[in-house]
């Protein structure tokens, strides 16, 4: 090896060695770029996995089964209590079938029952605990049951005093809250069982549980 040969050999290697850093500055920033969207997406689903206790949740699947489950519920309560709606009369319901009071009254129940579905699907979850969701169709029961008592013209205010029998309700109260709560246990039990069919057929999903 000539000693020309051997400078042009060493010339070489640095020009190799200065490519190659060339190279290496040019993809630090890609590499920076890349290194940043890997960590941005790992602590999005991080993040994501921390609002629910199971380790895994596809939100996009989920939201569609919500939806599902509450018009599944809305329209399954308000079919199964639409025969009782039509006879209701003031004498043993807070308003007359087909009067203003009774249309919004219904509507609202009908709303009522689209959350009804929501609360119960990830209540009850896949746990199968009977006291879930006695507790849950109790809850909407009685809240959307009380909400619609009215008053007596006889009641008077602070402390509430209405008369017999129990001075707190009288005769009139007791027969509206006993009529809604009719209305309301057929109506939310209804959308309960429709719901539960749904699930063992595959039709709605529960929202799953660890």
């Amino acid at each position: 090896c000539t000693p020309s040969e051997s400078f042009m050999a060493i010339a070489s290697v640095k020009e190799v060695r200065l490519s190659a850093r060339r190279c290496s500055s040019r993809a630090q920033p890609a590499l920076r770029s890349l290194r940043l969207s890997a960590e941005g997406n790992e602590g999005e689903g991080e993040s994501s996995n921390k609002r629910w206790s199971v380790s895994v949740v596809d939100e996009a699947a989920e939201r569609i089964e919500s939806v599902k489950v509450a018009l599944l519920s809305s329209l399954s309560g308000s079919l199964a209590m639409a025969p009782l709606a039509v006879i209701e009369k003031s004498s043993f319901y807070p308003s007359d079938a087909f009067s203003a009071q009774w249309e919004l009254a219904h509507d609202g129940l009908a709303f009522m029952l689209a959350l009804f579905g929501l609360v119960y699907r990830y209540a009850i979850r896949g746990d199968g605990n009977p006291q879930l969701k006695q507790g849950v169709l109790g809850a909407f029961v009685i809240t959307r049951a009380w909400s619609m008592l009215q008053a007596s013209d006889s009641c008077s205010a602070l402390p509430l005093s209405c008369g017999a029998p129990l001075s707190y309700f009288n005769w009139e109260m007791i027969l509206q809250g006993s009529g809604a709560a009719v209305e309301s246990v057929l109506a939310f039990g209804a959308a309960a069982v429709a719901m539960e069919f749904g699930f063992s057929k595959g039709w709605v999903k529960k929202f799953p549980s660890n």
